[in-house]
Order: structure tokens, then sequence, then C-alpha cells
């Protein structure tokens, strides 16, 4: 389950369901660049792997298609908001990588947003 961040309540105010925080990319490609920007974004992916992996409340990073071709979406988990916050860097996160190498690849649109995710449905 994905609760938008903007519209959801804090960790503290559910103690009952777990929650982490996550970051997301979500990018329109045509369906025939969609390998390339894939590993692209998946390069990016694992610089963040690297650069984070020791710190503080950082879960992972994963890369994912959709179905139809026309969407990637790369996810940075946090345990928390607040871990991400403190251990984000954007001069360090920057990267030739990213959006501008993405566009010139056919990238249509990259969209970012943040969310707490529920651990448990029931």
């Amino acid at each position: 389950m994905i609760i938008p961040s903007a519209y959801c309540s804090t960790d503290a105010d559910q103690p009952e369901t777990p929650t982490h925080f996550a970051l997301l990319i979500d990018i329109e490609v045509a369906p025939a660049q969609q390998p390339d920007i894939a590993e692209r974004l998946g390069r990016y992916l694992e610089q963040l792997r690297e650069l984070f992996h020791q710190a503080p409340g950082y879960l992972g990073a994963e890369l994912r298609a959709s179905e139809d071709g026309r969407h990637l979406l790369g996810c940075v988990h946090w345990r928390s908001r607040e871990d991400w916050e403190t251990t984000w860097d954007c001069g360090a996160t920057r990267s030739e990588l990213f959006s501008d190498s993405l566009l010139r690849l056919g990238a249509r649109s990259i969209h970012f947003d943040s969310f707490l995710v529920a651990e448990r449905l029931a």
C-alpha cells in the first residue's frame, strides 16, 4: 500500500502500522527507449546504493518497469523521512547519469514524489 506523504500522517501517528519512507522517480518513456533509459536509471540507483549503503536508515533502492513499457519507477527506501533528510546531499547525489542524459535518451517526463509505505496491509 502506498500513501502519498502530503496526505498522510507521520510514523508516530500510526505506531501499530510499521512504515518506511520512499522517494519515487517516475519516468515516462517510449517503449522503444525503455531498455536504454532503464540501464541509465539503474546505474544511478547503484551509485546511490554505493553512496548510502552504510548510512543510518538507508534500506535500499529498486527499479521497476511498467507492463506496457511506458514507465520506469525508481524507488529509494529509507527507514524514515528524518533519516533521509539527515543523510541526503543534493551535491553528492546529482549525477551526469540522471535527468539530462535520461531526457536525451528519450524520456518524455520525470516526476518525483515521496511516500510513507505501509509494511502490512492487514
